[in-house]
C-alpha cells in the first residue's frame, strides 16, 4: 500500500467516525494519532536494544569542577602517542612531562562509538593542558574505565606538571645546599689566624721594647742563655 492510499484510509476512517470533512480537523486527528501511536515508538528507538543509558552514565562519572583531568599510565597513552607521532603530531615535551611524573593525564571529551564498540574518548593535550586539542584523541573501552583512569585532582597547570623543571613539593625534596668550605677559604681563615697571632715590631731603638716584642713571640733569651749572649 502507498502512501496515498494510507492516508487516505485515515481519512476515510476519520469521516466513518463522524469527522468533519475539513483539512483543519483532519489534522488535529493526525496530530492525536502522532501523539497516541506514533511518539512512544519514536521515544523508545532513541536507545538501542540494551543500551542501559550507558553515554549518560559515562558523562556522570566526569561530572563535576575538575573531573575531566583523570590519571592513567604512561603505557596507556603510549600506543596513542605513537599514532600522534606518525600525524607529525609533536610529542617530546609532553612525553618529557609525563616521565618526570611517573604518569599520564588526559581530560574526557565525551562517548564515541568505534568499531562497534563503546568507548570513552579523551584529549592529549601535547601543546599544554590549556590548548584544546580536540582531534588528538586516546580511545578507553567504557566497561574498562574504572580500572584504567584515576581522578587527577587537579588541572595539570596548576599541579605544575609541565613546568619544565620539576618543583619540589615536600622538605626532602628542598635542595640541600653544600656548606663545606672550599680550600681558597680555609687557606684565607689560616692567614687570618696568623695575622690575628702577630703582635706589632716596635718602632723604637729602645732594647726593652724590643726585648718585651722577642719575647711576645717566643723568640725571647732564656736566662740561662745570658752569658753566652753576652760573650
Amino acid at each position: 500500500m502507498t502512501a496515498n492510499e494510507n492516508i487516505l484510509n485515515i481519512f476515510n476512517s476519520f469521516i466513518e467516525a463522524g469527522g468533519m470533512p475539513k483539512v483543519t480537523e483532519f489534522k488535529k486527528h493526525l496530530d492525536q494519532l502522532i501523539n497516541a501511536e506514533i511518539k512512544p515508538l519514536c521515544a523508545s528507538r532513541g536507545k538501542s536494544a540494551g543500551d542501559g543509558g550507558w553515554r549518560s552514565e559515562q558523562k556522570a562519572k566526569f561530572s563535576g569542577r575538575g573531573a575531566k583531568w583523570v590519571k592513567v599510565s604512561t603505557d596507556e597513552v603510549s600506543p596513542t602517542l605513537f599514532r600522534l607521532d606518525n600525524e607529525a603530531v609533536e610529542t617530546a615535551e609532553y612525553r618529557k612531562w609525563i616521565e618526570a611524573a611517573g604518569f599520564a593525564w588526559i581530560r574526557y571529551s565525551g562517548p564515541r562509538v568505534v568499531n562497534g564498540h563503546k568507548m570513552a574518548a579523551f584529549e592529549v593535550r601535547t601543546v599544554g593542558s590549556t590548548y584544546d586539542c580536540p582531534k588528538q584523541l586516546h580511545y578507553i573501552q567504557d566497561d574498562e574505565l574504572d580500572a584504567a583512569v584515576t581522578p587527577l585532582g587537579g588541572t595539570p597547570f596548576a599541579m605544575k606538571l609541565e613546568a619544565s623543571t620539576p618543583v619540589a613539593t615536600t622538605k626532602d625534596e628542598v635542595m640541600v645546599i653544600d656548606e663545606t668550605p672550599s680550600d681558597e677559604v680555609e687557606v684565607e681563615a689560616a692567614v687570618e689566624e696568623v695575622e690575628e697571632e702577630l703582635h706589632a715590631a716596635p718602632t723604637s731603638d729602645d732594647p726593652a721594647e724590643w726585648e718585651a716584642f722577642l719575647a711576645a713571640e717566643g723568640l725571647g733569651i732564656d736566662d740561662e742563655d745570658e752569658d753566652n749572649f753576652d760573650f
